[in-house]
């Protein structure tokens, strides 16, 4: 696991001097505080932070070249098939002199090209140059738990890092772009190819793209859409076993490491699972790690407790002072580099540098409830025509009485049509809320209303499924960039077994009835494994890793104090609204308003960002040490 980095340029001559790409490198010694390493040439410069987890030795240094000198690799992830690939390369006379699977990775490529990628079961993205062509390969794996952005100048340079903030480093601009306010507000994130920044791209989960002679050119190597059309010609005749065993092996692959493993282990029934798989496969002395809170509401950490009690794992529990909360959300948007999108963002960041003394890689959850129907949310999907029949929810949806979640679907039905009951399933703040504070919506999103036509043809008439496929292209995104970068932020690498190639596609191939039967969410995860869980466990009702922001707003000072003065606060200040209608929104809020929350944490969070990202010089913030209550 790594950090990479590099510029490729025409002409003679490396593109950066070595002290040029060191800072542009060390920028990022958190994702690879372990060896460290350059390589310059003409028209190329690689670099690379390496947080050593097979074979430590200096044998793994990188940039890695093959043994004649003509490719050249850095490279961020973990490939688990790697020692079956070793053997392939073997066979073809090519010896592997490291226990690492980057000199698998590059031999193999050097033997097959791009049609490498095919192979590859695991989390990458990697960079290889080419000497003799002068050609730069960049490739990312097939759901995008690595992330690889870019630039690509007009004068054809190509300029690449793990992390937004290395490319400032090198002298890009670090401007805003305006145009993404909409989609920031509302989805919290900026999907596709777009970022926050203008110019950056980044590239597409399963896509790769080749650079020559200032000329960018690529394609997408893996589509979901067509994987899933292939796999349904595969059905399974026992889903529930298939899944378990599936399951269980890509758990079991997870565990590859010459250092020590644990696991991110909240209440619910994914990470439980993960711990579950690990502890029956008879793997044994696993620490665990958990995020407690003071409010009942929110705290899950006695069903963790009692999973990890149930599988004898070393368990360990932390909570985050309040009073640390505004140098926590600084340093999570300093970390991040976009703005803060989810609850937990911060608090994954505290738990990974909790742990970090203790282990350097960490298994979580994520995705399985996009890739097993787990979200309260597609519920309603189902059933489409009954509620259309409902048309009370649409006069008395806003009333105050109502549970959130009911206001928030009489909003979708009222407002959205088809289309926007998909779009903007996942979100909690409307465009006709962006109307409250001065904006005029566009909800004009070209990747996310692509991706909803592709969910559609996938999909013919089942909107629970298309709203699914639509999370997997989108909100997952999200949720794998946060994973990362909290995780690497405290130099830790975090695996998800959920999302293993052969789950994601089968489970895609499944018929409904196998994955939204019945009122609880994942019915084919608690059949297949369920029963590994105690039964407090299963029977706790969906919640998520919540956090009590609205509390927070309110009563921490710090957050109370930026959360007032957001209408004078840039981008805020300069953005596309009216001063005074976000002033009472904020003010509304403050006086107890819950519906305006979402909507003010999320200018708070671009307002930090802002000032963390855009503002501050790239590479000479110093992110703020805490300590942590545990």
């Amino acid at each position: 696991m790594c950090g990479i980095v590099g510029v490729a340029r025409c002409g003679s001559g490396s593109p950066l001097s070595e002290p040029a790409l060191v800072r542009m490198r060390d920028v990022l010694r958190h994702r690879g505080p372990d060896d460290a390493g350059t390589f310059r040439a003409d028209g190329i410069a690689l670099g690379s932070r390496r947080l050593a987890i097979l074979d430590t030795s200096p044998a793994g240094r990188m940039p890695m070249a093959t043994s004649d000198g003509r490719y050249w690799i850095a490279y961020n992830g973990e490939v688990y098939n790697f020692r079956e690939l070793r053997e392939v390369v073997e066979q073809h006379g090519q010896a592997i002199h490291s226990g690492t699977d980057t000199e698998v990775l590059l031999n193999l490529y050097a033997l097959e090209g791009p049609a490498f990628l095919d192979r590859l079961d695991g989390m990458f993205a990697l960079a290889i140059w080419d000497v003799a062509e002068r050609a730069l390969f960049l490739a990312r794996d097939r759901l995008g738990i690595k992330p690889l952005y870019y630039r690509h100048s007009g004068d054809g340079t190509l300029t690449f890092a793990s992390e937004e903030k290395a490319l400032f480093s090198a002298g890009v601009h670090s401007a805003f772009d305006g145009d993404c306010w909409e989609e920031l507000l509302c989805f919290r994130h900026v999907a596709g190819e777009r970022t926050p920044f203008v110019d950056v791209k980044r590239l597409l989960p399963g896509h790769f793209l080749i650079w020559r002679n200032g000329v960018i050119s690529g394609r997408c190597w893996w589509d979901l859409a067509e994987r899933t059309a292939a796999a349904r010609e595969r059905a399974h005749a026992d889903p529930y076993r298939w899944f378990a065993d599936t399951f269980d092996q890509s758990s079991d692959e997870r565990m590859i490491s010459d250092v020590p493993v644990g696991v991110l282990l909240s209440g619910g029934i994914d990470s439980g699972s993960i711990a579950a798989s690990l502890a029956v496969q008879g793997h044994r002395e696993i620490a665990s790690f958990s995020v407690r809170f003071d409010d009942p509401r929110y705290d899950e950490g006695s069903l963790a407790r009692e999973v990890a009690d149930r599988w004898g794992l070393e368990h360990h529990e932390i909570k985050v002072p309040t009073n640390q909360l505004m140098a926590r959300l600084e340093k999570a948007s300093w970390v991040n580099d976009e703005p803060l999108a989810h609850a937990s963002d911060v608090h994954l960041l505290a738990i990974s540098e909790y742990a970090k003394p203790r282990v350097s890689v960490l298994l979580s959850g994520e995705g399985a409830d996009e890739t097993l129907g787990g979200y309260v949310r597609y519920q309603p999907l189902r059933y489409t025509g009954m509620i259309d029949a409902a048309r009370y929810l649409w006069t008395f949806g806003d009333g105050p009485f109502l549970p959130a979640r009911v206001r928030k679907l009489a909003r979708l039905w009222r407002e959205g049509g088809p289309d926007g009951r998909l779009m903007f399933n996942q979100c909690n703040v409307l465009p006709s809320d962006l109307q409250t504070i001065g904006m005029r919506p566009r909800s004009q999103f070209a990747y996310r209303e692509e991706t909803l036509g592709r969910a559609r043809r996938l999909y013919p008439g089942e909107p629970a499924r298309q709203a699914m496929f639509i999370d997997q292209h989108t909100f997952l995104s999200s949720l794998l960039d946060r994973n990362d970068r909290m995780t690497m932020g405290a130099s830790i690498e975090c695996r998800v077994p959920f999302l293993d190639t052969q789950l994601v596609e089968g489970l895609a191939a499944l018929p409904s009835s196998a994955l939204l039967s019945g009122f609880q969410g994942k019915p084919l995860l608690r059949r297949a494994i369920g029963r590994r869980l105690p039964r407090s466990v299963r029977r706790h009702r969906k919640w998520g890793f919540g956090v009590p922001w609205n509390r927070y707003l309110r009563t921490v000072p710090e957050l109370c104090d930026l959360a007032r003065s957001l209408h004078d606060v840039p981008p805020i200040a300069d953005g596309p609204f009216d001063k005074r209608a976000v002033r009472g929104v904020v003010d509304a809020f403050m006086r107890g308003d819950d519906g305006y929350g979402e909507l003010t944490m999320a200018l708070v969070a671009v307002a930090i960002w802002h000032q963390q990202c855009c503002r501050s010089q790239s590479g000479s913030f110093a992110p703020v040490a805490c300590d942590i209550a545990v």
